[in-house]
This record gives structure tokens, sequence and C-alpha cells, in this order.
């Protein structure tokens, strides 16, 4: 679980705006800026980001990249989370099945859940891992 003040992470973006592209996906940045409170959107992503690498047990680790998680909708609107690289690799590693991901934002803050679930633990109706190893699918 991770909590984010958005009005942090907007100054963020504007005092580093290079930070963005550091942090954030291609794909993630296009659906932010769709959203009318694009702060509180980019704030719910920042502590998914967290959220799922504390459900690894490991932070950031050595050679993970922000990036290496991202946060997408499906049609209705339900948040997943694409892992890639070095987290991807850390995932398998735990024998990950998948990561449920819960994001909200009110009052100023945005927080996010994620929950890994492994193997061992997995549901017969879980749904298929969410890694990718294309990075390529990055790109918006």
């Amino acid at each position: 679980m991770d909590l984010a003040e958005v009005s942090r992470v907007e100054e963020l973006m504007i005092s580093q705006p290079e930070l963005r592209e550091r942090v954030f996906t291609a794909r993630e940045l296009a659906y932010c800026y769709r959203r009318k409170r694009v702060g509180e959107h980019l704030a719910g992503r920042w502590a998914a980001k967290e959220a799922v690498l504390k459900s690894l047990g490991t932070g950031m680790g050595p050679r993970m990249e922000w990036t290496d998680v991202e946060v997408v909708n499906d049609r209705a609107g339900r948040p997943h989370v694409r892992l890639y690289g070095e987290v991807e690799a850390v995932a398998q590693s735990l024998g990950m099945y998948y990561i449920d991901l819960s994001l909200s934002h009110s009052g100023g803050l945005a927080v996010a859940h994620a929950v890994m679930v492994c193997q061992s633990a997995a549901p017969h109706t879980a749904p298929a891992a969410a890694t990718h190893n294309d990075r390529r699918r990055r790109t918006a």
C-alpha cells in the first residue's frame, strides 16, 4: 500500500519535467493527460508503482526502473499492472501469478493497494500473469 500527495507529485512534474519520462510510461502519461484532474491520476500511478515494489519486498532495487511498473486500465476502467525488466524478473522469481491493484484519490491524496498473488496461492480462475517481455508495448 502507498499514499501520495497530489500537490507534491504535481510540483515535481512542474519543477522536474524530465522526471515524467523516468517515472511514467508514454501510455501512462497519455492516459493521465486525457483526464480532468491530471495530478490525481499521476499521483495514483506513482502510489501504485510504490505499492507494487513494496509487494515484491524490494522497494526500488538495483537495475529497476520506475517504468518497469506500468499501470493500465481495461475497457471498464479497472487498473491493472504490467511488469517489465528487472521488476518482472523479481516478480517471476517469487512465483507471481498476478498483482491485484486498487487505486483511489480524495482530499488531495492518492492511495494504491497492490497484492501480489503467487502461483501456489493462485485460484484457477485468476487472470494470466501480467508480465510482458516486449518493452515496445510501453509506448502509447
